[in-house]
């Protein structure tokens, strides 16, 4: 599969996978902020977060709520690891609930079908994974919707981790 499109143009650089939906840590980067309307609004180049200004955006709740980060995805250290592949961006695409059906409908209604704008398409685990269709859903995905349901509660599938 090819890794290239706007933004991320040119095959995957061999560096690890990206996970486009990490929590708020110092050493992660800070991949966009959501906007009043649900969207992903992407930063041209990811932003490292350190101490300070992980806890800044805590101060303020929740982080993940209000924004994005990434960082080296994990795979068999994470719990939305399946073991060949990453289950949040498969269930998304491939198992949505209602909401999520509105809200990637939502993501896709106005769109003109390219790709956004993302710093990290090279190495993106999701693009690697299902290509296109993760660009087109991932800026409505929100790695936490506040509450103590998280997507790996939500689903039984083991112990309660945030996106």
């Amino acid at each position: 599969m090819s890794h290239g499109g706007a933004g991320g143009a040119g095959p995957c650089s061999g560096s690890p996978r990206a996970c486009p939906s990490a929590s708020c840590t110092p050493g992660v980067s800070l991949l966009g902020v959501m906007t009043d309307a649900g969207r992903l609004a992407y930063l041209p180049v990811p932003v490292s977060v350190d101490q300070k200004f992980a806890d800044r955006l805590e101060a303020s709740g929740r982080p993940e709520s209000r924004y994005r980060f990434t960082e080296p995805c994990a795979e068999g250290g994470c719990p939305q690891w399946t073991g060949s592949a990453c289950d949040v961006i498969d269930h998304l695409l491939d198992e949505p609930d209602e909401a999520e059906r509105a809200r990637l409908r939502l993501a896709t209604a106005d769109e003109d079908r390219s790709l956004p704008t993302c710093g990290i398409r090279r190495d993106c685990r999701w693009f690697s994974q299902r290509g296109a269709a993760a660009c087109a859903a991932c800026p409505a995905v929100v790695a936490d919707v506040g509450g103590t349901a998280t997507y790996r509660s939500i689903h039984n599938r083991g112990a309660a981790t945030s996106l």
